[in-house]
């Protein structure tokens, strides 16, 4: 599934990070949106994203001056939906 599962793990071991993956299970979204949807600034936003962009659970795509986010593939989404995680609608 992945390369590096250590760094996978300890990815979704922290509570902002696991909800961007959540929110990210039903929709792609754009980078800014995580400010309102985490309550994090958009500097701490940026760093957690990276993180999980390099524990290649999440992938992106620049579109104009946004940066959307989206899970990387249908074996890590499905593999995360079989560890139990749900995802959540935005409510914004």
């Amino acid at each position: 599934m992945v390369r590096n599962k250590v760094k996978f793990f300890k990815a979704l071991g922290d509570e902002t990070r696991l909800s961007i993956v959540k929110y990210l299970l039903n929709n792609e979204y754009c980078a800014c949106e995580f400010t309102s949807m985490t309550k994090k600034d958009q500097t701490t936003v940026s760093r957690h994203l990276k993180v999980l962009v390099e524990a290649e659970i999440l992938k992106y795509e620049k579109k104009g001056r946004n940066i959307i986010y989206s899970i990387k593939d249908e074996e890590i989404k499905k593999g995360l939906l079989n560890f139990g995680i749900r995802g959540v609608k935005s409510c914004c």
